[in-house]
C-alpha cells in the first residue's frame, strides 16, 4: 500500500514535468502569464494531493503522532474600532504677517528698533525726512494768519453793511482753504513717522537709513506668531469626507510635535491644476516654535467603523481565481485542523484589513505557519507554548 501511494506521487510529479517539458515555450507576455497561472493551479492541486497521501500513509502505518503535525499559532479575533486616515502635506502661515508700506515718499532718517524686537501697535518704527513738508507747513501757516486777519476785517465790515458780499465770501473761502491745506500737510507730516499696524515681532527691515522709501515699496515686515494657520490641499476624491469642525492630527516633524486641531475652514473651490480643495486649521503658538512656511503632515480620518473584524494584511492570500482567503483553526474530536475560509475584504490601514464577510469574533486565525498548511490538514497549535 505504502509503495503504491509513493508511486502515485512520483508519477504525478513526472507527468506534470513531462507535460511542461514537451510544451512549447511561451513567447508573449500573455502566454507566459497564462502558463504561470496554470503552474500555480497545478501546484495547489499537487500540494493538496500530497497532504492527502501523507494522511493515508500515516494512517496506514498507524502513526498519527502530533510530532508529525505542522506547528501553528493563532490569534483570536475580537471586534475593534477601525479608523482609516489619509495624509496630506501642509504648511504654516501666520495670521498676522504684515508688510509695512509708508504712506508718503521720503528718505529714511532712522530706524527706531532692531530686527527681532517686539513692537506694539502704533509704535513708530522708522522716521522719514519731512523737511519739505515742514517748510510748506510754515508757509501755509503764515498765509493762513494773513487770511484770518483779512477774514475778520471783512466780517466786521459785512456786519456793518460795508463792502460787498463777494469780498466777504472770498475772504472766508480763502481762510478755510488754507486751513484744509494745513490739515493735509499735518497728516502727511504724521505719515513721515512710519508706525506698526499690529503688535508683533519686527522681523525684518527691507530698506536702510539713507534710502528713498515710497508707498510702492514695503519698508519692514512685522509678524505676530501668537496664533498661526495650517493649510493643506486635499484631493477632490475626499470632498464628502472632510467637513468643518472635524478633528485632524497635525504633525510637525521639524519640532517633533503633534496637535489635535479642528478644521476651521473648508475651501469651496477645486483647484483645476491639481484637483484639490484647501482646508485650514488654526493653532496657538505660545512658544513661537511654529514659523511661517514650516512643513506639516495632516492626518484626516475619512473612514470609521465600530466593532470591526480586522486581520493582519499579510495573512490574506489569494487563489488563482483571485478570491481572498486565509486559514483558521477548526476543532473536531479534540483535534485541530486548518480550515480555508473565503473572505470579503474592506479598507486597509497600517497593516490591518477589515474583513466584511467570512469571519466572526472568536475565530482563531492562523498567524504562524499559515503559508505551509492546506485545507483540512491536521495541525498542532502551539500558541502561548513555552
Amino acid at each position: 500500500m505504502k509503495k503504491n501511494i509513493l508511486y502515485i506521487v512520483i508519477a504525478s510529479v513526472l507527468l506534470i514535468a513531462g507535460c511542461n517539458s514537451e510544451a512549447q515555450a511561451p513567447e508573449s507576455i500573455e502566454e507566459k502569464e497564462k502558463q504561470l497561472a496554470t503552474y500555480k493551479k497545478d501546484f495547489e492541486e499537487l500540494k493538496t494531493k500530497i497532504s492527502e497521501l501523507e494522511k493515508e500513509l500515516r494512517k496506514a502505518n498507524g502513526d498519527e503522532q502530533k510530532k508529525d503535525l505542522k506547528l501553528v499559532e493563532h490569534e483570536v479575533l475580537q471586534p475593534v474600532d477601525f479608523k482609516h486616515f489619509i495624509e496630506v502635506p501642509g504648511e504654516v502661515k501666520s495670521e498676522k504677517n504684515i508688510q509695512v508700506n509708508p504712506e508718503i515718499s521720503g528718505v529714511i532718517l532712522k530706524q527706531n528698533y532692531e530686527e527681532g524686537a517686539y513692537v506694539k501697535k502704533g509704535t513708530v518704527i522708522a522716521v522719514l525726512n519731512a523737511e519739505i513738508l515742514k517748510s510748506n507747513m510754515e508757509e501755509v501757516k503764515t498765509r493762513l494768519s494773513l487770511a484770518e486777519t483779512i477774514f475778520k476785517r471783512q466780517e466786521n465790515l459785512w456786519k456793518q453793511n460795508i463792502g460787498s458780499e463777494v469780498q466777504y465770501l472770498e475772504a472766508k473761502n480763502n481762510k478755510e482753504a488754507l486751513e484744509r491745506n494745513l490739515e493735509t500737510l499735518q497728516t502727511q507730516l504724521n505719515d513721515a513717522y512710519v508706525k506698526a499696524p499690529i503688535s508683533g515681532t519686527l522681523d525684518e527691515y527691507f530698506m536702510n537709513p539713507g534710502e528713498m522709501a515710497s508707498p510702492q515699496m514695503p519698508i519692514a515686515r512685522i509678524v505676530n506668531l501668537a496664533r498661526v494657520e495650517i493649510t493643506a490641499e486635499v484631493s477632490e476624491t475626499y470632498v464628502k469626507d472632510v467637513k468643518k469642525g472635524d478633528m485632524v492630527t497635525v504633525s510637525f516633524t521639524a519640532i517633533g510635535e503633534d496637535m489635535e486641531l479642528p478644521i476651521a475652514a473648508v475651501g469651496q473651490f477645486i483647484n483645476p491644476q491639481n484637483r484639490t480643495f484647501k482646508i485650514t486649521m488654526k493653532a496657538n503658538n505660545r512658544d513661537g516654535y511654529l514659523k511661517p512656511n514650516t512643513l506639516a503632515m495632516v492626518k484626516i480620518n475619512d473612514f470609521h467603523l465600530e466593532d470591526a473584524i480586522t486581520v493582519s494584511s499579510n495573512l490574506i492570500q489569494r487563489g488563482t481565481d483571485g478570491d481572498a482567503f486565509l486559514y483558521i483553526i477548526e476543532q473536531k474530536d479534540d483535534k485541530n485542523y486548518a480550515k480555508k475560509v473565503l473572505i470579503e475584504t474592506g479598507r486597509t490601514y497600517e497593516g490591518k484589513t477589515v474583513v466584511e464577510e467570512g469571519l466572526k469574533a472568536g475565530d482563531k486565525v492562523i498567524v504562524t505557519g499559515y503559508s505551509e498548511v492546506v485545507d483540512g490538514e491536521g495541525v498542532k497549535d502551539v500558541t502561548n507554548a513555552s
